[in-house]
This record gives C-alpha cells, sequence and structure tokens, in this order.
C-alpha cells in the first residue's frame, strides 16, 4: 500500500514537471529598443513547424535599471542567449544572458580582468596590472563641472584651448612647433617679474652698451 501510494507520487511529480517550460538556448531574430525587448528563435528548431520555435516579444534583463538610466546593453539579431521561463509557464519568459559562440568570440580578458568592446572598435579594459586603457574609434566627448586630475599629464598630439589657461607651477617649453620655434605668441603679452633672453634681461631693468648721445643706436643688451 505505502509503495503504491509513492509510485503515484512520482508520476504525479513526473507529469507536473512534464508541464513546465525548462530554460532554453536561443538565437535573436529582433530587438525592439523603446520596450528593451527581443524575440528569440528557441534551440533546437522544431523541424517539423520551425515558426513553433520562435516566441513572442520577451523583456531582456540587464544588470542596472532606472527611469532614464541604468546599464543599457541591447541584444542583437543574431546572439545566442539564454531564456528563462518564470515558474515554469511557457508565457513567461526573460531573456537573461547571452553567450559568446564560435560565431561570437570572445575579446580576449583574462580571469580577473574586465573588456567592454564595441564593435567599432572603441575599448576600455581593466587589465590584472592596474592599468587601464581607453581607446574611441572616434570622437571622445567629455563634459563635466570640473575636471580634477592628480599626477603627470602626457599628450602625444596637438592642444586646443578656447578658454584661459592659469598655471601655478612653472612652465617648461622645447621643441619645434612647426615655424621653426618652440613657442609663438599672436597678440598683446604683459610680464610681471624678470624676462631675460640668451641669459640677457630684457624687462624694463635691462640695460644697453655703447650708449652715445645723438641719433645713434645702442649697442647690444648687457
Amino acid at each position: 500500500m505505502i509503495q503504491q501510494l509513492r509510485n503515484q507520487m512520482v508520476l504525479a511529480a513526473m507529469m507536473a514537471q512534464s508541464n513546465r517550460a525548462e530554460n532554453r538556448m536561443g538565437i535573436v531574430t529582433s530587438y525592439d529598443p523603446g520596450t528593451a525587448s527581443a524575440r528569440v528563435r528557441l534551440q533546437p528548431e522544431d523541424p517539423a513547424d520551425p515558426a513553433r520555435s520562435l516566441t513572442g516579444w520577451m523583456p531582456v534583463a540587464t544588470a542596472w535599471v532606472g527611469n532614464g538610466w541604468g546599464i543599457d546593453a541591447p541584444v542583437s539579431p543574431g546572439d545566442q542567449v539564454e531564456v528563462q521561463f518564470v515558474g515554469g509557464d511557457i508565457e513567461n519568459g526573460v531573456i537573461c544572458a547571452r553567450l559568446f559562440s564560435d560565431l561570437a568570440r570572445p575579446t580576449g580578458a583574462q580571469s580577473g580582468e574586465f573588456f567592454l568592446t564595441h564593435a567599432s572598435g572603441s575599448r576600455l579594459q581593466f587589465h590584472n596590472d592596474g592599468t587601464v586603457t581607453l581607446i574611441s574609434s572616434g570622437t571622445l566627448v567629455s563634459q563635466a563641472p570640473q575636471w580634477n586630475h592628480t599626477g603627470p599629464v602626457q599628450i602625444d598630439g596637438a592642444l586646443l584651448v578656447t578658454q584661459t589657461i592659469t598655471g601655478q607651477a612653472g612652465m617648461a617649453v622645447s621643441g619645434n612647433n612647426g615655424t621653426g620655434n618652440s613657442m609663438s605668441i599672436s597678440g598683446n603679452t604683459q610680464f610681471s617679474g624678470q624676462v631675460s633672453a640668451n641669459g640677457h634681461r630684457i624687462d624694463d631693468t635691462h640695460r644697453h652698451t655703447g650708449v652715445q648721445p645723438g641719433s645713434g643706436n645702442t649697442g647690444s643688451v648687457a
């Protein structure tokens, strides 16, 4: 009697399980950015009725959501994804994960690293040695009320500043700016303090040699 009851319980559990939708793999066919939802063709397809393998619109899960803010990284047609069915209900599918495949290869991040890479080639990489790489294949736009940085800054390229430059720890300029000079100034220039050129004072206290009365020229700067 007890064994018969156990068999009936097992049979009931198996029947209930057969009606539950299991997690499935699938391929994204379309995406709606307005609702952050996608349609997926579940794998493997039903050879007798391929249309049966195509789901309706399902929400795409993300790690951070808010009203107008959060992580927005949509799926793309062709992405391989995992679909979970809440409560085992085939009508309550959610796209929960994306997977690399033979067609969509990983970007080479090692264990402990984090790479964020766009199809254009732009990327942000956090490496295990502590270095961070930021590369943009197009214009990089940055905006903030104030940008504070601690440490040296090295720029390999032209620098254009459209507002006042204020320096508080001196300035050293060398090289050739394309005119044969290390620095070219266009416009009025005002100095406060001593000004020297080639070892000679050229500010308001400088002196000339060979000063003589009349209309003759003075000598060189002393």
